[in-house]
C-alpha cells in the first residue's frame, strides 16, 4: 500500500510544472482552486500542492469553454455535467457584460474602477483569454468615440500602467531566465505591447516593457545594446524606403530581434521565423526558443 502511495506521488507534479505545462499563471491556478473549486490538488506532509495529467485534462477543458464565452464562475457545473464542448456552450455566456463594464469604467475615467476590474480579469482567465475576449473588443470600441481619443488614450495608459506592475512584481519575486524587450514603432498602440507584456510575463519570461516610441534606427541601437535578450520591435503602418533600407541590411540571423506588425510584414523584410503580421505568432515563436533553450 505505501509503495503504491509513492508510486502515486512520483507520478505527480507541483504547481510551477502544471504552470509551465499548461501556460497558466500559478495566481489564476490558486484563484480557480480556491474561489472555483475547478481543482482539487493532493498534498505533500507540508501541504504543498501535486497534480496529475487529469488536472492538465481538466484545464484543457477550462481553457476551452471560457475561450467560448463560459463565464468562469459557471465553468464547474458543466464539468461536472460532462457537458459536451460544442458551438452550443457559446449561449450560456459570452464577454460582453465584463466588456460593457470594463467600457463604463473608462468612460467615467475611474482609475480604482479600470484597475480593479483589470486584476480581477487577469487573475481569473489567462492574459490570452482576457487579450482576446475583453481587451481588444474593448479597444475597437472606444476607438469609435469622438472625444478626441480622451477614453481611448486613458484606458491605454491604464493597461499600460497595470502591465508595468504586474511584470515589475513578477521579475521582483523571481527573475525568469529569459528577457524580452518590448519596443513600440511610430504609429503603433501601446496598448498591443502591454497585452504582450501580459502574455510573456504568464510563461515566465522576464519582460521589459518600453512605453516611448522609438524610430526603425533606435530600435535597432537597442537591440544591439541588448544583445542578450529579445527584442521584440513593433511597428504598424508604413516604413519609408530607409527604414527599409535599415532593416533589409541588418542580419536578422545573428540577433535576437523580432519585428512585428504590418510595416515589416509590408516592407517583404525576409527573416524566417522571425517578422509576424500579429503578437500571437511572435509569441508563440519566442515560447518555442524558450522551451528549446531549456531542452539543451
Amino acid at each position: 500500500m505505501a509503495d503504491d502511495e509513492n508510486q502515486s506521488l512520483q507520478s505527480q507534479f507541483p504547481i510551477r510544472e502544471l504552470s509551465a505545462r499548461t501556460q497558466i499563471n500559478t495566481v489564476t491556478l490558486r484563484a480557480w482552486e480556491r474561489r472555483y473549486g475547478l481543482l482539487k490538488p493532493q498534498r505533500t506532509p507540508k501541504g504543498h500542492r501535486l497534480y496529475s495529467e487529469k488536472d492538465v485534462a481538466i484545464i484543457g477543458r477550462i481553457l476551452t469553454l471560457v475561450a467560448r464565452g463560459v463565464p468562469i464562475g459557471k465553468v464547474k457545473s458543466l464539468l461536472e455535467q460532462n457537458v459536451a464542448i460544442d458551438s452550443q456552450v457559446v449561449e450560456i455566456g459570452d464577454w460582453s457584460d465584463a466588456t460593457i463594464e470594463l467600457k463604463a469604467a473608462v468612460t467615467a475615467f475611474s482609475l480604482s474602477k479600470v484597475e480593479h476590474l483589470l486584476q480581477k480579469a487577469f487573475s481569473n482567465y489567462p492574459a490570452p483569454i482576457c487579450s482576446e475576449h475583453l481587451l481588444k473588443p474593448l479597444f475597437a470600441e472606444l476607438s469609435l468615440i469622438d472625444d478626441h481619443g480622451a477614453a481611448l488614450g486613458f484606458a491605454e495608459s491604464e493597461l499600460v500602467r497595470y502591465a508595468l506592475m504586474r511584470t515589475n512584481a513578477k521579475v521582483a519575486k523571481k527573475r525568469p531566465s529569459e528577457t524580452v524587450l518590448l519596443i513600440a514603432g511610430y504609429q503603433t498602440p501601446t496598448w498591443r505591447l502591454a497585452l504582450m507584456a501580459l502574455e510573456l510575463t504568464d510563461v515566465k519570461f522576464s519582460v521589459h516593457l518600453l512605453t516611448h516610441s522609438f524610430s526603425v534606427a533606435a530600435a535597432i541601437e537597442l537591440a544591439q545594446k541588448f544583445e542578450k535578450a529579445y527584442t521584440v520591435f513593433y511597428q504598424d503602418g508604413l516604413w519609408k524606403d530607409a527604414d527599409k533600407d535599415l532593416m533589409n541590411k541588418l542580419p536578422l540571423y545573428k540577433n535576437r530581434l523580432f519585428l512585428c506588425g504590418t510595416a515589416p510584414v509590408l516592407a517583404n523584410v525576409y527573416a524566417e521565423g522571425r517578422v509576424f503580421k500579429n503578437s500571437n505568432a511572435c509569441i508563440s515563436e519566442l515560447i518555442k526558443h524558450q522551451t528549446t533553450l531549456h531542452n539543451v
